[in-house]
């Protein structure tokens, strides 16, 4: 008798592992199939915008350009991703986080290798996860709460950026579909963070005790000068990257044909797109965004389109020194199932 159970209670064992197994494998296929189709999306819209333009014209304009803003460029981006580093660290101090900016300036970097060059495995935002929660020996939940909430205060500086320049004479060449949209865009962040500032998350975790990791993010959105000082970091980042764009449309010949505040918003309704999740790395779709905007002051779209590819160079090149550190610093990439994220992890 006792045989036949131990048998039987092997066999619902073997069950149960085979399924969670079948279950990983089908998450493993959707995810590559998912990633597959980023790449086809966004190599397919750029392709496109080669063909419409003219790679023969592009390719001249890049030709014709002043390649040395390109070390320039790659040290405006360094520095900005220095203070995004900081902008990390503050945000990450509000749940104790105890780390060194030099520390969170390696985990972004690497964050920005693994996005363009390992995306099917370790996205950027995962992988910066990963590396602060095993540093500070704390939860993977936790240390994510940080991540996204740096990538919301720098979401919410450019859409006040690109919503106030909007509604200003800089930029009255754009057209209304464009201004709307960053408006409503601008309407459903301030919406948003209305709500949740009512939201009772106490009660909310009474009864939903799962959802007690809200009780922690809570102080992003509740603690006032953490949020504004956190935005103005940003700005300061922003800042950076729309002197990065300068640079590049001096080495074009198009630096006095792009008033540096319309150029502000050009980067920001840039960086809303190119943040879509359905394309890869936002390539293809931002390109097509620089030949828009570009386009409304008269900018050619061979040149704007030349200006996206010069733009992709520098963060290429401000990547790869991500890959150094991981290599010079002997991180080891995370497993692809330690790196996964869940309620309780």
């Amino acid at each position: 008798m006792q045989l036949a159970l131990k048998h039987e209670t092997g066999k619902h064992e073997a069950g149960f592992a085979g399924e969670t197994d079948s279950a990983t494998a089908g998450e493993k296929t959707m995810s590559q199939f998912k990633f597959i189709v980023k790449l086809v999306l966004s190599f397919g819209l750029l392709a496109f915008f080669l063909w419409k333009t003219g790679i023969d014209h592009t390719l001249a304009e890049l030709a014709s350009a002043n390649l040395w803003y390109v070390p320039i460029g790659v040290g405006i981006y360094l520095f900005s991703q220095t203070v995004s580093a900081y902008r990390w660290q503050f945000l990450a101090k509000a749940l104790n986080f105890n780390l060194s900016v030099r520390e969170y300036f390696d985990y972004y970097m690497m964050g920005m290798f693994f996005s363009l060059f390992l995306p099917g495995a370790i996205g950027g935002d995962v992988g910066r996860m990963y590396y602060l929660a095993k540093s500070a020996n704390r939860k993977k939940r936790e240390a994510m709460l940080t991540v996204l909430a740096e990538r919301g205060v720098g979401m919410a500086a450019i859409l006040i950026i690109a919503g106030v320049l909007l509604a200003t004479p800089v930029t009255e060449s754009v057209s209304d579909s464009v201004r709307w949209v960053v408006w409503a865009l601008c309407a459903g962040f301030v919406g948003g963070f209305a709500v949740l500032q009512m939201v009772p998350i106490e009660r909310i975790v009474e009864k939903f005790p799962k959802l007690g990791l809200f009780t922690q993010a809570k102080v992003y959105w509740q603690d006032k000068p953490l949020f504004i000082k956190s935005v103005a970091i940003s700005f300061l980042v922003h800042s950076c990257i729309l002197g990065l764009h300068m640079a590049i449309a001096v080495a074009l010949g198009i630096g006095s044909e792009v008033p540096v505040l319309y150029m502000a918003t050009v980067y920001g309704i840039v960086s809303l797109v190119s943040a879509l999740p359905i394309f890869f790395n936002g390539i293809g779709v931002r390109e097509g965004a620089y030949q828009l905007m570009l386009g409304y002051i008269g900018i050619p779209p061979e040149t704007a389109l030349a200006f996206g590819l010069y733009w992709f160079l520098i963060s290429t090149l401000t990547s790869l020194i991500g890959g150094l550190i991981l290599v010079k610093g002997h991180y080891k990439t995370p497993p692809p199932q330690e790196a996964e994220l869940t309620i309780e992890s």
